[in-house]
């Protein structure tokens, strides 16, 4: 796609796609849990469209099956551990009588009906930010950039590349402002373990794999714990 097509598509995704969360606030009421709405459905098909938006654009690269699911284990499990620590954090400011916000209670499933929609709803989700945090907003700036042919960008690549990992994982945290502060510091954390995930195996579905199973991990805990 020649540069200027490339520079107007990914404007037009950060004003419609990124932007938005970054300045949603706290609502103060309880989040509902994920549900299979049309909003979901349009989430799915921005999803397919930026998959093969990155598949034109990127060097194909082939990941072994068993090495996918040795990353995607690994990424959940460190996922995990990252959910461990937060709630360690809640208790520990819980117990030190702590008034400030912490994380937005969300709501959870009441019937079976409710939770297999609510799990399409996580999986859609997860592949959704896989492709748009994970994979397009890292990878098409840097693309962008290098096109410019501006000597000092080709003289520092491996500066250029952290100016904009770190910029997208800080991006991705502040999506979950609207959950509260605590909330930003697991996003940013997580956001690293996925995005070193999808840059080891070069795959959308190992990232999607982890991130969807450490949701759907979270959202039964929630229900178990309410």
């Amino acid at each position: 796609m020649k540069l200027k097509y490339l520079c107007a598509e990914f404007l037009l995704i950060f004003l419609i796609l990124v932007l938005p969360p970054l300045l949603a606030s706290q609502s103060g009421t309880e989040i509902p849990f994920p549900q299979l709405n049309w909003t979901r459905i349009q989430s799915l098909m921005i999803a397919i469209l930026l998959k093969f938006q990155l598949d034109r654009e990127l060097t194909p690269r082939s990941c072994h099956p068993l090495r996918g699911l040795s990353l995607a284990t690994v990424s959940f499990g460190t996922l995990m551990l990252v959910y461990a620590l937060m709630e360690l954090v809640l208790t520990i400011l819980a117990s030190l009588s702590f008034q400030g916000p912490a994380v937005q209670a969300a709501s959870s499933p009441n019937n079976v009906w409710q939770w297999i929609l609510a799990t399409a709803a996580l999986a859609i989700g997860a592949f959704y930010e896989e492709c748009l945090y994970r994979a397009f907003l890292p990878e098409i700036p840097s693309i962008i950039i290098f096109k410019l042919g501006i000597k000092f960008f080709n003289k520092h690549k491996k500066v250029i590349h952290y100016i904009v990992e770190s910029i997208c994982i800080l991006i991705f945290a502040l999506s979950h402002r609207y959950l509260g502060p605590l909330a930003i510091a697991n996003a940013m954390l997580c956001g690293t373990i996925l995005r070193i995930c999808y840059k080891k195996s070069g795959s959308l579905l190992c990232g999607t794999a982890a991130h969807f199973c450490y949701n759907m991990t979270v959202l039964l805990f929630s229900s178990i714990s309410s």
